[in-house]
């Protein structure tokens, strides 16, 4: 337990010289009963003059692709105010390049370790306390930096409120981390500043004990490989963030030097000494050194190479994480760089892939992890591609043209399906009603081998895709609801209150239901693809909806036939029972649970603990992606596993070739 208390002493400052001010000054001394991310300081707007020594330059590049610089000045302990709860650090930004302007004429090139007194005026940057407009009124060369206090962080709370205060304490300030530290996250990319990052928690940290890399993972309270039982609302404290866009090595040669790429797990042997940084809602470490990681690598598959019978049939769900094409779609306004926006979506399109090169990549990655590591299923829901409908498959590619809906398959997918054949996968069908994308034309669909599955024919349709079913009276249908359609999107309207009120649909992107028939026998599927509203701590109404109409219509056909098989899944965007965001519960899903419905996590879950998730959210894992089975289903249940391909796996930025495919991991069940 950590006493915040005990670090609220007051110091003495002496004043080495008149008007100079010490840093802890200009941060000020917290409030605890503030947000430590909304603390801003006392003098803000107001010019002063400090003094500190620079411990840090700091290099960026920016969404402009310009680099931008800064340095970070702490005060000597002879020049603190001697008060732990104010930082004795600040940021001070130099724009373009690393030099500042000297008072009357001239420019001072920055060179890490002399002393400068400083004067400008006291801002705030996304939440971090800086100066701005600084000019260099006096400069002492030398090496002060082993005059600064380095504060130790060896252990932080659990509470992410506590552990902010004591990082906001020390926003500027140089800390040292122990040697042992271990990622709970993969390599990733902060796409504002290039910034490549890794969430990480010290050596003492029961995670970082465990001999398994693959169980070296913040697991959400409620999970049976959690550390702690603590009721999860916020994010876990006690871990830190470490960039690299303060090592000296990437800053005087970012071409050759930059954070290594690793998978969660991963251990850095060495210890580590930095600047404390706030950006982008993250207080992150900058370390001075480029460290050495032993990389923990990917984990093992669970999936067997065989099934467990002939007639078998494997389904997964993937989300492909904005699969847009690299083609303009003369009927969408938001697909292509230079487009006139959408409703509710306006440029710039940071969705878009920023190259054709980009865009293919992905497209080889994704077919890569379907052919090798998903071993083909014979039933794909694909959630979060672009539902653009404007190229015909032909024996030289896709064509692409003027007309739309031209022949009712995605062109994303149907190149995708070009490159899993050349990789040895099977021919598959690609199948979606364009009435279940959203504003920004993200939409479900579906990928099936017509060898084992195929589109069940109309005369043998279930009444709730023709286009007169019976549906559940709760709920006041959309239109689109009434066409007759295999598949089908299914929306009704939304009269309650929550987080967006401009919307007034249950789905942003509706769900989608289609009715399949094994070859082999005749057995029906009912399957229903979906792609929830984000975030699981809002829209908490409308996600709990979602479930509900989801739930209602399975309902609806196991009334008709309580043994037939009905799948429910997709990137359902919430945790499964018992975890949950919300305290008390919210329990988004229940609606599911309680027709009876099976979630498959609950198998793996049992199973195989530390493979049940399929997502990483600042370094704590999530189960965003669900399959639920019906009864029937679940008694020819013979495997269920989330595939360990993306969400641990370290990501590049977006100018580089993709080293993952997604940020999902999908989720394979397999019926026999």
């Amino acid at each position: 337990m950590v006493c915040l208390s005990c670090l609220f002493t007051t110091g003495l400052f002496a004043e080495a010289f008149p008007n100079v001010i010490p840093i802890g000054q200009v941060q000020g001394q917290m409030d605890l009963d503030v947000e430590a991310t909304r603390f801003r300081s006392p003098l803000l707007k107001e010019t002063v003059r400090v003094r500190g020594v620079i411990h840090q330059l700091i290099r960026w590049q920016g969404s402009s692709g310009k680099n931008s610089y800064a340095i970070v000045v702490q005060n000597t302990r002879k020049d603190s105010d001697g008060n732990p709860a104010t930082s004795d650090g600040l940021f001070v930004f130099t724009g373009e390049y690393p030099s500042l302007p000297r008072e009357g004429i001239g420019e001072y090139t920055v060179e890490v370790g002399d002393k400068v007194t400083l004067k400008g005026q006291v801002n705030e940057r996304y939440g971090q306390t800086e100066l701005s407009d600084a000019v260099v009124q006096k400069v002492e060369k030398g090496d002060f930096v082993s005059q600064l206090e380095v504060r130790r962080l060896d252990q932080l709370p659990d509470r992410k409120w506590d552990r902010d205060w004591i990082l906001e304490t020390l926003e500027g300030m140089r800390v040292a981390l122990p040697k042992g530290m271990v990622s709970v996250s993969g390599t990733h990319p902060n796409h504002r500043t290039g910034d490549l990052q890794l969430w990480m928690v010290p050596p003492t940290h029961p995670v970082a004990q465990r001999e398994d890399a693959s169980t070296r993972r913040l697991f959400r309270p409620g999970h049976p490989a959690a550390h702690t039982s603590q009721v999860l609302v916020q994010e876990h404290g006690n871990h830190v963030v470490i960039g690299h866009v303060g090592m000296r090595e990437v800053v005087s040669d970012p071409e050759k030097s930059q954070m290594p790429m690793v998978y969660a797990g991963s251990t850095i042997p060495q210890a580590m000494t930095g600047g404390v940084m706030y950006t982008w809602g993250e207080y992150v470490i900058l370390p001075d050194r480029l460290p050495v990681i032993e990389d923990a690598g990917p984990s093992p598959s669970s999936l067997p190479t065989e099934k467990a019978s002939e007639e078998a049939v494997r389904i997964a769900a993937y989300n492909v994480e904005n699969l847009y094409d690299f083609i303009d779609d003369p009927f969408d306004g938001c697909d292509f760089d230079g487009d006139q926006g959408c409703p509710d979506v306006r440029s710039p399109f940071n969705y878009l892939p920023p190259s054709e090169e980009r865009y293919i990549q992905r497209l080889e990655a994704i077919a890569e992890q379907i052919v090798t590591e998903l071993n083909a299923p014979d039933l794909l829901l694909i959630q979060e591609v672009e539902d653009q409908d404007i190229g015909v498959l032909s024996s030289n590619g896709v064509i692409y043209g003027t007309k739309n809906n031209v022949d009712g398959e995605i062109d994303a997918l149907q190149e995708l399906a070009i490159r899993i054949v050349a990789k040895g996968g099977p021919v598959y069908r690609i199948a979606m009603d364009r009435d279940g994308a959203d504003s920004r034309g993200i939409t479900c669909a579906w990928m099936y081998n017509p060898e084992v599955v195929r589109a069940a024919p109309e005369e043998n349709l279930h009444s709730l895709l023709t286009g007169n079913p019976t549906l559940p009276e709760a709920l006041q249908w959309m239109p689109l609801t009434l066409e007759a359609s295999n598949p089908k999107a299914f929306n009704a309207e939304y009269m309650g209150v929550d987080n967006d009120p401009s919307l007034t649909r249950v789905f942003s992107r509706p769900a989608q239901l289609m009715q399949f028939e094994r070859v082999s026998d005749d057995q029906t599927l009912f399957v229903f693809n979906n792609h929830f509203s984000s975030g699981p701590g809002r829209r908490v109404e409308r996600r709990t909806l979602q479930a509900t109409v989801n739930a209602e219509l399975a309902a609806a056909i196991l009334k008709d036939d309580p043994g037939t098989w009905v799948i429910v899944g997709g990137d359902l965007n919430v945790f499964p029972r018992p975890d949950d965001p919300l305290d008390p519960p919210s329990d988004q899903l229940g609606p599911l649970y309680r027709a009876g419905l099976f979630n498959v996590y609950d198998r793996v879950v049992q199973e195989r603990p530390a493979e049940a998730y399929s997502y990483i959210y600042k370094g704590v894992v999530n189960t965003l992606d669900h399959l639920f089975i019906s009864p029937a289903a679940r008694e020819h249940l013979s495997y269920a596993g989330y595939l360990k391909l993306n969400a641990a796996a370290p990501e590049s930025r977006m100018s580089e070739p993709p080293l993952r495919a997604s940020d999902h991991d999908p989720v394979l069940l397999e019926l026999r």
